[in-house]
């Protein structure tokens, strides 16, 4: 036998192999999503938040309110409806009264399912075999479904959808679809975007109309971005910590675009002045799908992926229910929540038995931190006209500030030098309840 047919042979025989792992992590894929579907409300790191939105903007939609641009609700009174997300939330929210908080779970997985579509259909180069295995094993594009990001599903998807239209010679189908990825998600997707362009710009043939259509695509997300960076969410965080959470964002999501790319254009151009013959080319791709498991594995814990894995199986936690059945419960009120590990859950459940929140959904916005005195507390507290403050000692157990010990120095201070008169009115095991009433004198 010839050394070429002994090679096609081994080619053949890796081609038909990653054909195999493609299906397999495909199978995979679907066995994600229909364990998500499974879930009225699917509890992990960033999907209540979507559930609190779309219930909010159905809510007044079936009410006959039209679209909500506020949600006074939550973020002591001052949260918009949309501070991003838009057509995902407004969509999801115009089935909110049939399929109620399930729409959500459906959304979740219909933009998971366009976001994988619109990627094969922009790089057709990594369709097949090893190169698509590679391609749906990525870690970030893994977490992006199973941690509930539901805009950032839905703006990836129009993007890729973009590229493929820019690929196909339709510039003006890709100045909306990514005008509209960024105004889907316009904190992450269009810093991603400007890294693109430039990233692009050496291999771009038609640079003016390049420039053209991505310039289309900012004048159709201005406004979604306007309402981004004015949303009461960054007055509430501060500008340190909104930079870091800014940076480390980005550099997670990012590989959800670039990675593709990446496989894309090794599979059509080889390693820059390398090219590869088609075993090498089959072998490489096979090395990223290794490389791919093993980062998946090894980012279990530093990214929080074993918490969203554990999502998959998790079931709602109902403790709050009976503090919310009970006497001492005020609709109306603005509630603080110190809680960890209910994924958010309990200030949806408290939104729906009609209590506001004296913060948004967005961790930036829970003012997770040590006070420096009883008086600054205080003055935070006011500010955010809290009402009531809800502490678990999983609170204190994870993030360690001394906010619930202030709580009880408060107690029985009564108006001495604070901004507000605190009152235990529950205690137990592991839920302290605490009520406070402004002093109607401030201290000096």
């Amino acid at each position: 036998m010839s050394e070429g047919a002994t090679e096609a042979g081994r080619i053949e025989r890796l081609v038909r192999v990653g054909g195999h792992v493609r299906g397999a992590v495909i199978v995979g894929w679907v066995v994600i999503l229909v364990l998500i579907l499974r879930n009225t409300i699917f509890l992990s790191l960033d999907t209540v938040s979507n559930y609190a939105h779309v219930w909010w903007v159905g809510d007044n939609l079936r009410a006959g309110n039209g679209i909500p641009f506020h949600m006074p609700v939550i973020g002591h009174g001052q949260a918009l409806a949309f501070p991003y997300g838009f057509v995902p939330w407004l969509t999801a929210g115009l089935l909110w009264p049939v399929l109620g908080d399930w729409v959500v779970t459906l959304w979740i997985a219909l933009g998971s399912v366009l976001m994988v579509v619109a990627m094969f259909w922009a790089l057709p180069e990594i369709r097949r075999g090893w190169w698509a295995a590679a391609a749906l094993l990525n870690p970030m594009l893994v977490l992006a479904p199973i941690s509930g990001q539901l805009p950032f599903l839905w703006a990836m998807a129009f993007l890729f959808a973009a590229i493929g239209c820019w690929r196909r010679e339709r510039p003006w189908w890709a100045a909306v679809l990514c005008g509209l990825a960024q105004a889907t998600h316009p904190a992450v997707v269009a810093p991603l975007v400007l890294l693109l362009v430039p990233s692009w710009w050496r291999w771009e043939p038609h640079r003016r109309r390049l420039l053209r259509t991505y310039a289309a695509s900012l004048a159709i997300a201005a406004p979604a971005a306007w309402i981004t960076v004015v949303s009461p969410v960054f007055a509430d965080t501060p500008v340190a910590t909104t930079v870091l959470t800014f940076l480390a964002t980005l550099i997670e999501r990012a590989p959800v675009l670039f990675v593709p790319i990446a496989l894309a254009a090794v599979r059509r151009n080889g390693l820059g002045w390398l090219r590869l013959p088609r075993l090498h080319s089959e072998i490489v791709a096979a090395t990223a799908v290794f490389i791919a498991v093993i980062l998946n594995v090894a980012f279990l814990r530093p990214l929080g992926t074993k918490d969203a894995w554990a999502a998959l199986n998790r079931r709602p936690d109902q403790n709050l229910s009976e503090l919310i059945r009970s006497p001492q419960f005020v609709p109306g009120a603005t509630y603080r929540i110190l809680r960890h590990g209910d994924e958010k859950l309990g200030m949806y459940q408290l939104l729906r038995a009609g209590a506001h929140l004296d913060s948004e959904l967005f961790p930036e916005s829970f003012g997770r931190r040590s006070f420096p005195s009883l008086e600054r507390y205080t003055e935070f507290l006011a500010r955010r006209k809290v009402d009531v403050v809800i502490a678990f000692d999983s609170y204190d157990r994870k993030w360690k500030t001394n906010e619930h010990r202030l709580l009880e120095e408060l107690t029985g201070v009564g108006c001495n030098g604070v901004r507000v008169n605190v009152v235990k009115i529950h205690a137990s095991a592991h839920v302290d309840v605490y009520r406070m009433t402004p002093c109607r004198t401030p201290p000096a």
